[in-house]
């Protein structure tokens, strides 16, 4: 009788232990699993990135564009006086007319070369023949400039001061034609015309007192 009613009183208390057990071995097995995936998270995830120190003072966002010395006509009609230009046009002869495509500011191929490896604008007036003129403006660096004056000092052409720069002139004749050349060189343009029996009065120094107005005034 004792025996059976011990084995009835143990019954319940071996139950509640293994439920207890159970339970603990349910939240240690979560646990685990838990720290097992958070684990795998962290290997998977990249490394964050070190963001940069912000400048102690920001960057404007629109950067001013470098400002040119002297003058920097971008047409033809800006490099004449009203006069001159009606004049040229009074003419009849075409302004860049398409046969004169090739055409820049001196005959001397060194000369022609700087000009046309150099950022420039040319201005012809008539067609490709005997008759007519063309002006390269062309801008360039100090020691192209100079490399430009000792070319035509080499060549024999005439060179003064002149204007607050440097004026050169050559002319000859040549199969019954008159060909020459006009230049002027100051502030980094270099204004080179070569004309063949069309020089127009007064053409190189009306370009020099428009584009520098200062020159005008003391004319």
């Amino acid at each position: 009788m004792t025996d059976e009613g011990d084995g009835r009183k143990a019954t319940p208390r071996w139950f509640i232990i293994s439920t207890i057990v159970i339970a603990v071995l349910v939240v240690a097995s979560g646990a685990f699993v838990a720290t097992l995936v958070s684990g795998s998270a962290d290997e998977a995830a990249p490394p964050p990135k070190p963001q940069p120190a912000a400048p102690d003072r920001p960057l404007p966002e629109n950067q001013p564009s470098a400002v040119r010395a002297g003058p920097n006509p971008t047409s033809c009609e800006q490099i004449y006086s009203d006069e001159m230009y009606g004049y040229l046009t009074d003419t009849g002869m075409p302004l860049n007319d398409a046969s004169v495509d090739d055409n820049v500011g001196s005959r001397d191929d060194d000369l022609a070369a700087v000009i046309t490896g150099a950022e420039h604008l040319d201005c012809s007036w008539g067609f490709a023949g005997d008759y007519g003129l063309t002006t390269s403006v062309t801008r360039l660096d100090a020691d192209t400039m100079q490399a430009v004056r000792d070319r035509m000092t080499e060549l024999g052409y005439n060179c003064e001061d002149e204007d607050g720069g440097t004026r050169c002139l050559t002319a000859a004749t040549e199969a019954g034609n008159r060909y020459g050349e006009s230049h002027f060189l100051r502030d980094g343009l270099w204004l080179g015309t070569a004309w063949v029996n069309f020089a127009p009065d007064d053409y190189t120094p009306d370009i020099v007192h428009t584009l520098w107005p200062d020159t005008a005034d003391a004319a």
